[in-house]
This record gives structure tokens, C-alpha cells and sequence, in this order.
């Protein structure tokens, strides 16, 4: 079964660009998505009218409750993907994560994003009885850097000191994942010239797709912690 995911944190931490992203790399894969642009800006719509893209990728904008249930639930008995950007509401994350089989919470390199993180974790955790049956949530990184620091250690020790796993793969800070929101298209449509590094942004996000279950059957199990997640920085090379 392909699954529901939902996207989101109570500060915008990078949510559209990994639902924009996600949704690309399923309908590249020829699995039909469903993009439900949810957040309070309409990104992501926005991004949909910039240029025709697949047939397989439907983005429809819907901040209704009622109306992301429908979407949702129609996805589903089409056996389609969907993903649903739910911005940084609480009740739009809520609800939303109550439709999902997984809640991904985005975390940037910033501390103000980690507290956010960790305050969306503590609210969904609250609601966990509510639901669907089973549903995961997990920490993603939004925008790994290349630069080590102290900042990067708090932020790191901020998310581990919680029991909600981190996923060992995200996204990093690539000029190729902003792209799209300027020019339309995805990673898989653009051209160099437009999206400087598309080959590793379409690795990136390819393994972050296979994590989710997006492309096949999941790789770990999102509730245990049994393995190191990725850091939200990377060493300098020795």
C-alpha cells in the first residue's frame, strides 16, 4: 500500500520544499500522487502553475479539514500516494496527521526550528490515541550543512533528547531543491543551467522517498531508535 504522508511543524521549516520534493521523485518513479497544499501559503499550488508538470502529480489546494479528509480518502481508494503540506497550524497539523500512515516533521539548522520541532512533536504526541491506527511520525532534516558547529550540536541534542526517531537520511541546503519554486518544474524536469547539482539532489531525494515507503517497503521501523540517525551537519572531510 502506497502510504499518506503528512508534513509539517509549528515553524516553517523547509515542509513544501520536502512535500514539493517527495511528490516529484514518486510520480518520476510512475506512481500517481496526490500534493495537498495545505499550509497557510500556497506554495506549493503556486509552484504547480508555474509550468505543466506530470499527468501522475495532482496538487490541489485544500485548508479544510473536511476537504483533506476527502482528498486523502479518495487517494487512497485509488491506491495513489499522498502528501499532504500542512504547514504550521496546529489544527491543520493535527488533523491532518490523523489521516496519515506517517507525520514527517522538518527540522532546519536553527534552533528556533528545533523548539518548533520538538513543540509539533510534543503536540502530535498528545493526539497520538486520535487517529489512524499505527501511525508513525518521525524527525526529518530539512537542510543538512556542510558546516560543523556549536549551533549544530545544540540542534542536534535538542531533537535526540526526544523518543521520537530521527530518519538517517534528509535533504540538504542544495540551490537544485529551491529551483523549483522560481522556475516550475522539478528535479526531474529541470535542466542544469536552471538547477545547479541535480544529480545529487535527485540521489538525495530518491533515498529519502525510499525511507518514507514512498517507493517500496520501509527500510527500518520509524519507532524504535535502533540505529544512528544522520546528523543535521556534516564533518569537514579529514
Amino acid at each position: 500500500m502506497v502510504p499518506v504522508l503528512t508534513i509539517g511543524s509549528l515553524k516553517a521549516s523547509g515542509a513544501t520544499t520536502l512535500a514539493m520534493t517527495l511528490a516529484a521523485v514518486v510520480c518520476g518513479a510512475d506512481i500517481p500522487v496526490t500534493l495537498i497544499d495545505a499550509a497557510r501559503d500556497p506554495d506549493a499550488a503556486d509552484w504547480a502553475e508555474k509550468r505543466q508538470l506530470s499527468a501522475r502529480l495532482r496538487v490541489v489546494r485544500a485548508c479544510d479539514p473536511i476537504e483533506i479528509e476527502r482528498l486523502v480518502r479518495g487517494a487512497r481508494r485509488r491506491g495513489e500516494a499522498a502528501i499532504v503540506d500542512a504547514g504550521t497550524d496546529p489544527e491543520t497539523l493535527l488533523s491532518s496527521s490523523r489521516l496519515a500512515d506517517q507525520t514527517l516533521i522538518p527540522v532546519r539548522f536553527s534552533p528556533l526550528s528545533a523548539f518548533a520541532a520538538v513543540a509539533t512533536d510534543r503536540l502530535l504526541a498528545a493526539d497520538e490515541t486520535n487517529g489512524r491506527p499505527g501511525r508513525t511520525r518521525a524527525f526529518v532534516a530539512s537542510a543538512v550543512t556542510p558546516i560543523p558547529s556549536r549551533v549544530a550540536r545544540a540542534v542536534e541534542d535538542l531533537i535526540l533528547a526526544t523518543p521520537t526517531p530521527r530518519l538517517p537520511v534528509g535533504l540538504s541546503l542544495r540551490a537544485a531543491f529551491e529551483a523549483p519554486f522560481l522556475n516550475g518544474g522539478s528535479l526531474f524536469t529541470l535542466g542544469d543551467d536552471e538547477a545547479p547539482g541535480l544529480d545529487r539532489a535527485r540521489a538525495e531525494a530518491a533515498m529519502l522517498a525510499y525511507e518514507v515507503g514512498l517507493l517500496g517497503p520501509k527500510k527500518v521501523n520509524l519507532n524504535p531508535v535502533s540505529e544512528p540517525a544522520r546528523p543535521l551537519r556534516r564533518p569537514l572531510a579529514a
